[in-house]
């Protein structure tokens, strides 16, 4: 795949989830896994998490199986405290590990344990107990974003897989978009992550009063940035690009076109003539999760 087709990607995909409609992290179930470090060992269990557990965590995100992870650490550091860290997984369902034990056996048979100084887990620490929980983010109060500057956001509200669509038709699995609208300032985020290799990217997007349209910016880890313009057109939602650190020949927008609830897509149109002529470069297919 071209290499301005991989950033073109990454600055396409945008859809906006709300707390209130949206998948949230209280529908999604956690495991606790409680380990006590053996005297004097802390810092080398840790880094064994790192480099072992969490290594496969990391495969198992890209790959869609779990949603996040996490290191809790417990700051009281007496050898008599129960437990010295928490390794905290998020999982898509609430068989939690049952339902994606198939495919994680094979990311840990891939793996090659590393140890620290020569020391495993068996000799730097111990299980001590695990907990499946869910996180409750409806006690909350919530301030709702209303109006109508949030209805051209409301057909994407959610998570979605983004899929390449190739010229034969066939569909290749790309990434994984997740959006979501701060309900404290009403503001947009986005969060993308692509499958089988480590990249990701961060948006931020507001309301601008003036422009009457959504303006979101993409910051990118090299420290190039690019600035789209939300624009209804008919059916079709338009993310005009009207500022960036990178240039080009052409002028680029994403078209958001067959916006259904399951799925729509979305076309980088390019034109090499100031505008006046559009053709699609590429295409790909958000589905809903």
């Amino acid at each position: 795949m071209k290499k301005n087709l991989t950033i073109f990607l990454f600055l396409l995909s945008a859809s906006v989830f709300t707390k209130a409609s949206a998948q949230t992290p209280n529908q999604n179930t956690w495991t606790f896994t409680y380990l006590k470090a053996i005297k004097g060992q802390k810092d080398k269990l840790k880094k064994y998490l790192k480099t072992n557990w969490f290594a496969m965590d990391s495969i198992a995100v890209r790959q869609g199986l779990i949603n996040d992870y996490e290191l809790i650490d417990n700051t009281n550091n007496s050898d008599s405290s129960e437990w010295d860290f928490i390794v905290a997984v998020e999982y898509f369902t609430e068989k939690t590990y049952q339902d994606i034990a198939e495919k994680f056996e094979i990311i840990r048979k891939n793996h090659q344990i590393v140890t620290v100084n020569g020391l495993g887990l068996n000799v730097l620490g111990r299980i001590v107990k695990s907990e499946t929980v869910q996180k409750r983010s409806d006690i909350k109060f919530e301030n709702v974003c209303a109006g109508k500057q949030f209805e051209i956001l409301a057909p994407f509200l959610g998570l979605w897989d983004e899929y390449i669509v190739e010229k034969d038709g066939s569909k290749l699995l790309f990434g994984r978009l997740t959006i979501s609208l701060n309900s404290e300032g009403c503001s947009l985020a986005k969060r993308f992550l692509l499958y089988n290799k480590k990249s990701t990217y961060l948006t931020s997007g507001y309301f601008d009063v003036n422009e009457n349209a959504w303006i979101e910016t993409f910051t990118f880890r090299n420290g190039d940035y690019a600035k789209y313009k939300w624009v209804e057109d008919g059916k079709d939602v338009v993310m005009e690009r009207i500022a960036g650190s990178v240039k080009s020949d052409y002028l680029n927008r994403n078209r958001w076109t067959n916006i259904t609830y399951s799925y729509f897509d979305i076309l980088e149109e390019r034109s090499y003539d100031s505008g006046k002529t559009w053709a699609v470069y590429s295409t790909t297919r958000l589905v809903r999760k």
